[in-house]
């Protein structure tokens, strides 16, 4: 079993990431521009911006947050992805009393007056030390990632997990 948890927990540009997709295509026009476009034009700009465009999409696909814990060396960290390195200071483990497992839905049959109803629904796997403030939460909208997450923090740390989705 590897010793360190690594999560990708979300792109750093958001929804704004999707954005990447267009510059690569557009990049990858003007790379190859040399070879079908025949019109009067420099080919050293357009290679230039080209590849320009193709490095801004590559940094706004492929940007992301991440958390890893490292349980052989007893350390934590949250990190910057971007072009495959890992950004972000080691500190050392706290020790966490329970992993707990919410969801931002509004449970069926509460009625909360003025409180509207998520348009996304997400889990959060939160690392509880000694506050009532989760010390890091852990993303994701898939629950069976969720569910996983919360058992292998839990038996990795040798802490109860507390599963908030079960009424």
């Amino acid at each position: 079993m590897p010793h360190i948890f690594d999560r990708k927990t979300d792109s750093f540009f958001g929804s704004l990431s999707y954005a990447g997709y267009g510059l690569l295509v557009i990049g990858a026009l003007m790379v190859s521009s040399p070879w079908w476009w025949t019109g009067e034009v420099n080919q050293t700009q357009m290679l230039a911006v080209g590849v320009l465009l193709l490095i801004l999409g590559v940094l706004f696909k492929f940007t992301h947050h991440g958390f890893q814990l490292d349980f052989e060396q007893g350390r934590v960290r949250e990190y910057l992805l971007m072009f495959g390195i890992k950004f972000g200071q080691w500190a050392p483990l706290p020790v966490f009393e329970r992993v707990v497992l919410t969801t931002n839905m509004i449970p069926a049959g509460h009625d909360h007056p003025g409180e509207e109803p998520a348009l996304v629904k997400w889990y959060t796997v939160g690392l509880y030390a000694t506050a009532d403030e989760p010390a890091y939460e852990l993303r994701t909208s898939h629950e069976h990632e969720a569910l996983q997450t919360l058992e292998l923090l839990s038996h990795r740390l040798q802490v109860p997990s507390e599963n908030r989705l079960i009424s």
